[in-house]
């Protein structure tokens, strides 16, 4: 039996964003690089660092602790060492390769490689599009998404106080009346300010049934703390 996918279904959109034209035109080790040099931007993002660190060095500081980023793993979050190993392991084979060298890669190759680069942007939870590619907290203002810094400040400020079992009733109305649009809240989400968690609680008594209920909250991410930290 024949499996077939695009590969508009299995690569994450910041890959068909940055990579796709290059493949598309036979750039392949151009595209393979651009891919994993998104991974290490995300990570960059993630943890909101500026340091100019790149390749295994980055993982060991921003992974290797477990104090900066933990990753979002579908397996199971007691494998978030192998995961980490996984980012060790694709930065210095492929990273590193492209980086210098690059001109063994090939089509198939560059397929893997961006495919694998989704993976790792799954991981990492990244955003489909780069804080600093937009132009960061200008950006949002001079494309009109935002009339002005506070108004990001004071959204995620709102949005980072919320806390609800099971379902936010009330909330998109809670916004509307503060004046925000469903845009700017999509907005602040897109580009990795702010993150959505829920986890299952159990407040049953012994010798009781199970009363289970899920509890969501909003929790901003580093970026999203400088960014409500400078305003």
């Amino acid at each position: 039996m024949t499996v077939e996918f695009g590969l508009d279904t299995i690569l994450h959109q910041r890959i068909i964003d940055k990579c796709m034209s290059l493949y598309k035109d036979g750039h392949f080790p151009s595209a393979a690089f651009e891919s994993m040099k998104q991974v290490e931007l995300a990570l960059k993002e993630k943890s909101g660092t500026d340091e100019k660190l790149f390749g295994t060095r980055l993982v060991d500081t921003l992974l290797g602790s477990g104090k900066n980023i933990k990753l979002t793993i579908p397996l199971g979050d007691e494998l978030q060492e192998q995961a980490r190993s996984l980012f060790k392991g694709a930065f210095s084979y492929y990273r590193n390769y492209t980086a210098h060298d690059g001109s063994k890669i090939d089509e198939v190759i560059c397929i893997r490689i961006m495919v694998l680069a989704s993976e790792l942007l799954d991981l990492i939870a990244a955003s489909p599009i780069s804080f600093t590619e937009i132009g960061g907290v200008k950006g949002l203002i001079e494309r009109g998404i935002f009339d002005k810094e506070s108004q990001i400040s004071d959204l995620l400020s709102f949005l980072s106080s919320q806390v609800c079992p099971g379902c936010f009733d009330g909330l998109f109305e809670d916004l509307c009346e503060r004046g925000y649009t469903d845009h700017q809240y999509q907005s602040v989400f897109d580009l990795g300010l702010i993150e959505y968690k829920q986890e299952i609680r159990d407040y049953s008594f012994p010798d009781k049934p199970a009363d289970l209920d899920t509890f969501g909250w909003f929790e901003l991410t580093p970026m999203g703390h400088m960014v409500l930290n400078k305003n």
